[in-house]
């Protein structure tokens, strides 16, 4: 299925939801972004997918950060940080290469989405930890 129609399909959902739990609207808007979120995310696993671009963007922004901190903030120079930026790019690689499941594995399992929804539940509390598994668990019965 398409991501548009697992992102239709989240926030659809978590309207419904809100309406049921007479959230209010700054509630119910936070409650359908983060549904909406997580209805993408199973599809992590595939490379291509909007949710492996997001993530790659952010870790981008991460590794920038850290090659930062570990050059500049520590008084180095442009050297430290390409450094550190290519060792720091190399590791990340092969832990995707190596670690990433296949697809409509684990990350397309009710019992990894109970487990996010309670990582997310200790982070967040209860609204984003109902949000997160309404939109996760959207998504596995569309598929």
């Amino acid at each position: 299925m398409k991501w548009r129609a697992h992102l239709f399909i989240g926030v659809a959902a978590s309207a419904f939801a809100a309406y049921l739990l007479r959230l209010g609207l700054p509630d119910a808007a936070i409650f359908c972004a983060v549904s909406a979120a997580s209805s993408l995310l199973p599809d992590l696993d595939i490379r291509s997918s909007k949710a492996s671009q997001a993530a790659y963007a952010v870790a981008l922004l991460a590794l920038l950060a850290a090659a930062y901190f570990l050059s500049f903030a520590r008084g180095g120079g442009w050297q430290e940080f390409a450094l550190s930026f290519i060792a720091i790019s190399c590791v990340l690689a092969a832990l995707d290469l190596l670690i990433r499941p296949r697809h409509r594995g684990m990350m397309h399992s009710l019992p990894f989405a109970l487990a996010a929804a309670a990582a997310c539940f200790a982070v967040f509390g209860a609204l984003a930890s109902g949000a997160f598994l309404l939109g996760y668990c959207s998504h596995l019965a569309a598929d």
